[in-house]
């Protein structure tokens, strides 16, 4: 798809107007990896909306973000987050000030907010990744087992 990322693609369609071109219910597995950390908010928005609408009952998103929240913080303040987040608002802080798409961090409780507003939830708790210092990571970036809510 030719999605605008004022990195990897300056001349795409912005991201908060795409709709993926398949019907409703049609998927039982979609993967973002290593997506949402070079993507706004209103675009993680946008995607999490369209993974809803894809996603069957049974469906599952495996999605990969660095989540900013309170242990994180701990470790930045020790000099172990392998990337600093600097720069930014409430929401999303990035890791290059005149190149925020680089690499995007959220806060963690902004990302459940968005979860719950497109009617979507954890099916297991976050498993944090090693980039904030965590040695116990799985991966570097922090994953998501995404499912529908069922009510």
């Amino acid at each position: 798809m030719n999605v605008r990322n004022a990195i990897f693609n300056p001349q795409g369609k912005p991201a908060a107007e795409i709709c993926f071109p398949y019907e409703d219910n049609t998927f039982d597995v979609a993967l973002v990896k290593s997506v949402f950390t070079h993507m706004r908010a209103p675009e993680i928005d946008k995607y999490l909306s369209e993974i809803a609408r894809l996603m069957t009952d049974r469906g599952r998103c495996l999605a990969t973000f660095f989540l900013l929240n309170q242990e994180q913080a701990e470790l930045k303040q020790q000099g172990l987050n392998q990337i600093r987040f600097d720069y930014g608002d409430d929401v999303s802080h990035y890791a290059y000030q005149n190149s925020p798409e680089s690499a995007i961090a959220y806060r963690e409780s902004y990302v459940m907010e968005l979860l719950a507003k497109h009617r979507l939830m954890l099916m297991r708790p976050v498993m944090y990744g090693t980039w904030s210092g965590l040695s116990d990571g799985l991966s570097f970036q922090d994953m998501l087992l995404i499912q529908r809510r069922s009510d």
